[in-house]
């Protein structure tokens, strides 16, 4: 009876480790490097409106991204916002999708993004519902144009 006993826990053991496992490896952070342009390329969205910001991302992830800002404020020296962002292949077919609270300094121009995942493509579902980071600098190029290179990061 004993012998069955520790049997059993042995392969309790060895079940919940390859669980553990499984969870580490879909654990793994995602990274890309954006490259964002302002006045964005790209169609108003149905439901978000207009294109605030597109671009193109790179790095564990490659395809396009936008965002869509569904409202800000400024306090004092600092811009305030809220978006909902996307990213899709070169066929326009969505890969992630998400929303992100956000601020930039007026003063520096430092932006820096936090929001999560909350649509997919099956090869990326594993990241639903996962906190994203993003941030950079806004560089006018002129008045009417901008960049705004930084780093998106899937924890």
């Amino acid at each position: 009876m004993k012998r069955e006993g520790y049997t059993l826990l042995i392969a309790a053991f060895a079940l919940t480790s390859m669980f553990m496992t499984v969870i580490a490896v879909n654990a793994k952070p995602l990274y890309g490097e954006m490259a964002l342009y302002k006045p964005p390329v790209g169609p108003p969205h149905p439901e978000w409106g207009p294109l605030s910001w597109s671009g193109t991302i790179s790095g564990d992830i490659n395809g396009n991204i936008y965002f869509y800002k569904t409202g800000s404020k400024v306090v004092g020296n600092v811009k305030h916002f809220w978006e909902v962002w996307l990213i899709t292949d070169d066929a326009g077919d969505m890969l992630l999708m998400g929303t992100d609270k956000g601020v930039v300094s007026l003063a520096n121009m430092k932006y820096r993004m936090n929001g999560e995942v909350t649509d997919a493509a099956p090869q990326y579902e594993c990241l639903i519902g996962r906190n994203v980071h993003m941030g950079g600098t806004v560089i006018s190029i002129s008045p009417t144009v901008k960049q705004a290179p930084g780093e998106f990061r899937v924890n």
